[in-house]
């Protein structure tokens, strides 16, 4: 008959260390009968007897004696093991695997991070910078940060910002090509664009009712958004591009937005995780962090994005 056999080990080795059943049943609060019965299901199943019992006096058998030693270094073993997995659950700690695009990864993810290895000293993060979608069971990460239309089904998916698209480009390019007034005359213009992105195939504008799909026409493409910003910076074309990469460039002047008054393409940012259930600390606290760090109108669009979305 099937039993438990480290129950049974811990009965035998409390009945050796108080030299008495009723003692161990009582400590352990479990009636007499049920401590002899535990010890005597271990002696059945190793095939050995392991206590000599007499009314008045119990004494181990040689292979009690060598039982009992190894059973408290078991038993000694699956404490330490369970105390540690209960400290796991109460503390972050641990390697933390990140995976995020390289331009939100790029410019955002490492001050992130190192804010809270500060608050965690005693976790570690790997992170993973690309541009392709990153399987993260398969992959073994424990989340990621995406920026997205929509994720697809089997994650959990926690939106913690929205990240808006404006259309920008230098001084220098405006002053040699002219500055646009209205979206449809970008046709004219040269445009700096994702590599094999549905974004860049077409811009799309709002305004009041209207809506507008520009068809582009350029000379440069990347698969890496600060290429594309270095490129408008030196004055190669006219990109359209999230504020988190821009933001610094139209502050100093070195780009110049365009089409303010028209709503453009906004996506949420989402960290992105396999399971709810179990969430180790270091990942909970991490998803608890990002959401805190990041407003709804995050730093990098003040002053550049009024707080309804569009200026």
């Amino acid at each position: 008959m099937a039993f438990n056999v480290l129950m049974g080990m811990q009965v035998f080795a409390k009945v050796v260390e108080l030299k008495s059943f009723a003692k161990a049943a009582d400590k352990l609060d479990m009636s007499r009968g049920m401590a002899s019965r535990y010890v005597g299901q271990v002696e059945e199943h190793l095939g050995v007897r392991l206590i000599n019992r007499t009314t008045r006096h119990l004494s181990l058998t040689e292979a009690g004696i060598a039982y009992y030693e190894k059973a408290v270094q078991i038993l000694a073993l699956v404490s330490e093991t369970e105390n540690m997995a209960a400290s796991d659950v109460a503390a972050p700690r641990g390697t933390l695997r990140i995976t995020s695009s390289q331009a939100f990864g790029g410019s955002l993810l490492g001050e992130v991070m190192s804010a809270y290895l500060k608050q965690n000293p005693e976790v570690k993060i790997r992170s993973f910078l690309c541009e392709r979608m990153v399987d993260l069971v398969d992959e073994g990460y424990d989340l990621a940060l995406r920026v997205a239309d929509s994720l697809p089904p089997g994650l959990i998916a926690r939106p913690f910002t929205t990240i808006r698209m404006v259309v920008c480009a230098a001084p220098e390019y405006l002053q040699r090509h002219g500055t646009p007034t209205h979206p449809s005359e970008l046709a004219s213009h040269n445009s700096l664009n994702f590599a094999d992105s549905e974004i860049d195939k077409e811009w799309t504008f709002k305004r009041n009712g209207e809506s507008l799909g520009i068809k582009l026409q350029g000379n440069f493409f990347a698969n890496n958004g600060n290429i594309l910003c270095n490129a408008a910076v030196d004055g190669l074309g006219i990109i359209y591009q999230p504020t988190f990469l821009v933001h610094e460039h139209l502050r100093s002047g070195r780009l110049v937005r365009l089409f303010a008054d028209w709503q453009t393409d906004e996506m949420k940012a989402y960290i992105v995780y396999p399971n709810r259930k179990f969430l180790l600390p270091k990942v909970r606290t991490f998803i608890d962090f990002i959401v805190d760090y990041f407003d709804p109108v995050p730093f990098w669009d003040e002053g550049i994005i009024s707080p309804a979305g569009q200026e």
